[in-house]
């Protein structure tokens, strides 16, 4: 019997009270994948590797880091029993498990189920006895940025690329920061005329802000380490600027958008226009600063039971006190600016970790389709797209016939996707055919809610991935998502779910965690004490 793979993730993240107060996205700390069949599963062979990258997260008063780590693990998919969950371990000591499920914080209990490489206990260990001072940290890039330098013409373009980029995000987190505190002295007011009490607007000392930086670049190190010297997946494809209009490298030369001075300012000036609003209703708090336009208050909600609604109750919520939530235009077309001054530029390279088990998947299906002798193309699906941007990295690495299909349940975020993934067949033209003349085909986007993906069939897909959504949905929600992914894929497929640390992932945060909630994250609490695997 085929058994499908499953891989968990999770990805390090730094916190700090100034990009904790830029936070109008999901805070994508650590990544995590689960497999559930119905309301049955059996656990089977278990193995975990992490990589890590550094983000933010606010802790009261003095900023705090969180790290995470990718992790692998396999399940078999098999269902035993219907009524109620039945889990059976494989090669795990049962006895032993439930006690220390019951003692430990899920972070932990976790790794009694896999083996874990070193980025795992990298992370876990960096600064672990204590936070770094200023200098030490400058000492760490210096490190840093001398083995880039060691690793010829290659690594140093990689490094000063991402180093530019960094500097850029930070740039706008800053303006959107010192935006915001104009707008409060000018216009703002507070109504009960009360200090704001919550944690500070940027850092307050050196030490911290030179922490960003180290674990900046850090994960960079990490990142480039996996594209070049372990060979887990390509250059990311708009790292590079310009591109020739055919495989014979010759031809008139395109450059990226992102290279362009207008769209670089368009989008600035779109963050700090968003970072005043966020911040502003983040310091209100009030119900009607939690409220989203297109679904009125509570006294015309549609309950989320309702068979007639899309829209569940979870999702009718300004999530980090965001503009519009997840419901508009303008909010799709800032979105990936916002989480990439969130988290100082380093997003993209957050998100790659789940490359490796997405590339491990497709060999797999390479295997499979030779042992069963058929040829068929391999059958992609992303819950909860948002604006396709991780996607696209997908598209570049995996087979050129690979199939795909995305689902969000904004039509917003959906049509950002659509226009991500144009925009890549498009800039990637030369290599929209292999040699084997393969045409990139565009991605089918699918609204849906994640737990009801009842549009797609039973076994229809060799990998799922899922970034960013659990901690935003209630436990039995959850529940349902993982159960609905574990339906639709084959046997012997992957399923990679992508979030946030929870508690035990790195205990030096864990009293800093349920600060989350204040960014009007109102499931962040269930979600970091959740058991996982019992999903």
């Amino acid at each position: 019997m085929n058994k499908p793979v499953l891989f968990l993730v999770t990805i390090a993240s730094v916190i700090t009270g100034l990009t904790s107060a830029l936070l109008v996205t999901p805070p994508p700390h650590c990544l995590k994948v689960r497999h559930h069949h119905h309301q049955t599963q059996r656990l089977g062979r278990f193995s975990r590797s992490y990589s890590t990258s550094v983000d933010a997260v606010a802790a009261a008063g003095d900023a705090a880091g969180a790290d995470g780590v990718m992790r692998s693990m396999e399940k078999e998919k098999e269902t035993v029993g219907i009524a109620n969950v039945n889990v059976n371990v494989n090669n795990v000591d049962t006895e032993r498990v439930v006690p220390v499920h019951a003692r430990l914080p899920p972070g932990q209990a976790e790794n009694e189920l896999f083996q874990c490489d070193d980025t795992v206990a990298f992370w876990r260990d960096f600064q672990r006895d204590g936070f770094f001072t200023a200098q030490e940290n400058m000492q760490g890039i210096a490190k840093v940025a001398s083995s880039f330098a060691s690793l010829g013409p290659n690594g140093l373009n990689y490094w000063l690329r991402h180093v530019a980029r960094t500097g850029y995000f930070a740039t706008n987190a800053i303006l959107g920061t010192v935006g915001f505190e104009l707008h409060e002295a000018l216009v703002g007011k507070n109504s009960n005329n009360e200090e704001d009490d919550r944690p500070p607007l940027v850092p307050r000392n050196e030490k911290v802000a030179t922490r960003l930086l180290l674990e900046a670049a850090l994960s960079y190190q990490q990142d480039y380490d996996r594209i070049v010297q372990q060979n887990m997946y390509k250059v990311p494809w708009d790292m590079m600027t310009t591109t020739d209009n055919n495989n014979g490298g010759k031809g008139k030369q395109k450059r990226h958008r992102q290279s362009s001075p207008i769209h670089v300012a368009t989008q600035s000036a779109r963050f700090v226009q968003e970072a005043i609003g966020t911040l502003g209703r983040r310091k209100r708090a009030t119900p009607n600063d939690k409220q989203v336009w297109i679904f009125g208050d509570e006294t015309t909600s549609t309950n989320q039971n309702d068979e007639n609604s899309i829209y569940p109750d979870y999702y009718r919520t300004a999530f980090h006190y965001q503009t519009d939530g997840w419901m508009s235009t303008r909010s799709a077309q800032v979105y990936e600016t916002s989480t990439e001054s969130l988290f100082l530029g380093r997003q993209d390279a957050m998100q790659r970790t789940a490359l490796p088990a997405l590339m491990r998947a497709a060999r797999d299906f390479s295997t499979r389709q030779k042992i069963l002798q058929k040829k068929r193309p391999m059958r992609v699906l992303e819950v909860a797209c948002g604006t396709g941007r991780f996607l696209t990295f997908v598209q570049d690495n995996l087979p050129p016939d690979t199939e795909y299909t995305a689902v969000d349940l904004s039509p917003y975020y959906l049509e950002a996707a659509r226009e991500n993934d144009a925009y890549y067949r498009k800039f990637t033209t030369d290599d929209a055919k292999n040699k084997n003349n393969v045409v990139k085909k565009p991605t089918t986007f699918l609204q849906a809610r994640a737990e009801d993906l009842r549009q797609l069939k039973d076994e229809s897909f060799d990998a799922v991935v899922c970034m960013y959504l659990f901690h935003e949905l209630p436990t039995d929600i959850r529940q349902e998502v993982a159960a609905e992914m574990a339906r639709v894929v084959v046997p012997g497929g992957t399923v990679v779910l992508t979030d946030s640390v929870q508690q035990g992932d790195r205990p030096i945060l864990d009293a800093a965690l349920p600060n989350f909630q204040h960014m009007n994250e109102p499931h962040y609490i269930s979600y970091m004490q959740d058991n996982l695997p019992a999903h």
